[in-house]
């Protein structure tokens, strides 16, 4: 697969602007993201997500932050989308399980309040994997009602507005 698109970044806590993300691969994944400007960064990964996440750590040093889903702080792709490439991920909830409706497309915009650090996001991942064995979610009937009846909406990257 080879596919250019636009990302928006943030730079410096203030302006937002729109850089070329350049895809390559079918496994392992090459991005390399280039301003208007001159600045790139570029990584391998075996997946997108994994490959996002380097070129957020070189980019963070200079204050320049991606605004797109993979930055969220609540997303992770499943073991399936992962080995697929991770596309689409999914947006993770404390009180309620991901299904369909909470898939997002990797590269989607998404505001910069929504988007933090990768450690932040590793912290926010070791949270929910805790909430998850907990036992209340197992006797809350709001948890059950969603996670029976979700499964019949679409993923947010093709609801139609």
């Amino acid at each position: 697969m080879n596919d250019e698109l636009d990302v928006r970044v943030q730079i410096g806590g203030g302006e937002e602007a729109r850089w070329q993300m350049s895809i390559e691969g079918d496994g392992p994944w090459h991005l390399r993201l280039r301003s208007p400007d001159g600045i790139e960064a570029a990584a391998v990964g075996d997946n997108a997500f994994e490959a996002l996440r380097s070129i957020r750590e070189q980019l963070a040093p200079r204050g320049i932050i991606m605004c797109c889903n993979g930055a969220r702080v609540d997303v992770r792709p499943s073991g399936f989308s992962a080995s697929h490439g991770a596309w689409m991920i999914y947006v993770l909830h404390m009180w309620r399980p991901s299904t369909v409706r909470d898939l997002v497309p990797i590269f989607g915009y998404a505001h910069p309040s929504k988007v933090g650090s990768v450690e932040e996001q590793d912290a926010y991942w070791e949270h929910h994997l805790k909430n998850r064995k907990n036992l209340l979610n197992f006797i809350n009937p709001v948890w059950w009602v969603y996670f029976l009846t979700a499964s019949r909406g679409k993923p947010k990257a093709f609801n139609r507005r």
